[in-house]
């Protein structure tokens, strides 16, 4: 006798509430996970934006550090910062002293042109030899109207601050009684007279200025060098690309806004550089940061 089997299915009311419950935990599920990764990518972006901002930061907080003292300014508007980069420095000679260093030319004379003398020890990273022609020597400079001005003085000029340009500077090695340090020895072609002495004996050697333009109108900081001095700050884009052989590097590019100013240094304290920056991004992220860099100013 054949056995008699019961076959039972879905009804329509429960195939439609399967359906709604599955769309209803899928829901939930989703905006569990929808959550974290649009945290993540808020997250993300700011990061990006942060990540930018101290780089540029970092990077113009060295070049401060590397300027030349009394070299920095800023603009009235905030938004332009130059500066006098040095690549070396060293202690000059002002008198004679120990058994090698006892003629005229060991020293540093300041009543007259000089064109020979020694340093204290020697240059750590400029080697001897004749300087390229953008190589100069510093001594005591106390304000950038000084050192900007005087560096623009024509041939046959003295500022008294800064060597002109059309003289070349050669650097070599003075050996010396074994029993004192060797020294380099400056040759100055044509003799040049330094007019300030420096209370450390501090000379310094320069390659030319760098400057840094905030444009908000295009979300940019760029980064300006290898420009020919200028005895007045430029503070645009427009007029520093223009200059000639000038060398130009983006260093932001999602500026919203840019403040720079600077508090100069005294006789009994440092100066201070504070950078202000704030960058947007195109989905609205935005974030700001304070830099402030401090700033030495012993010539």
């Amino acid at each position: 006798m054949p056995r008699e089997i019961n076959q039972f299915g879905f009804s329509m009311l429960e195939l439609i509430l399967v359906i709604v419950l599955l769309g209803i935990l899928a829901s939930g599920a989703g905006l569990l996970i929808t959550r974290p990764i649009e945290a993540y990518n808020d997250q993300l972006r700011r990061q990006q934006l942060v990540d930018q901002a101290e780089m540029a930061l970092r990077q113009i907080a060295r070049d401060i550090r590397r300027a030349l003292p009394n070299s920095i300014q800023v603009d009235a508007t905030g938004i332009a910062l130059e500066m006098i980069n040095t690549i070396d420095g060293a202690r000059y000679r002002d008198e004679v002293g120990g058994v090698s260093f006892v003629a005229a030319n060991d020293w540093l004379d300041f009543s007259a042109a000089d064109s020979d003398f020694n340093l204290l020890g020697q240059f750590s990273s400029v080697s001897t030899g004749v300087w390229p022609a953008n190589q100069r020597l510093v001594i005591y400079n106390t304000a950038p109207t000084d050192i900007y001005q005087d560096i623009n003085i024509g041939v046959g000029v003295n500022s008294g601050i800064v060597t002109a340009a059309s003289t070349t500077v050669t650097v070599s090695n003075i050996t010396a009684d074994p029993s004192e340090y060797d020294e380099y020895h400056i040759n100055l072609s044509p003799a040049f007279q330094f007019t300030q002495q420096s209370p450390g004996q501090r000379t310094f050697v320069i390659d030319g200025a760098i400057s840094y333009i905030c444009n908000t109108a295009a979300g940019t900081i760029t980064r300006y060098d290898n420009y020919p001095y200028q005895s007045t700050q430029l503070t645009s884009d427009v007029l520093l690309s223009a200059l000639s052989g000038v060398e130009s590097g983006l260093v932001v590019s999602q500026l919203s806004s840019c403040n720079i100013s600077y508090n100069a240094g005294t006789a009994q304290r440092g100066g201070i550089v504070t950078i202000e920056i704030s960058l947007n991004d195109a989905t609205g992220e935005s974030i700001s940061l304070l830099h402030q860099v401090h700033v030495v100013n012993v010539p």
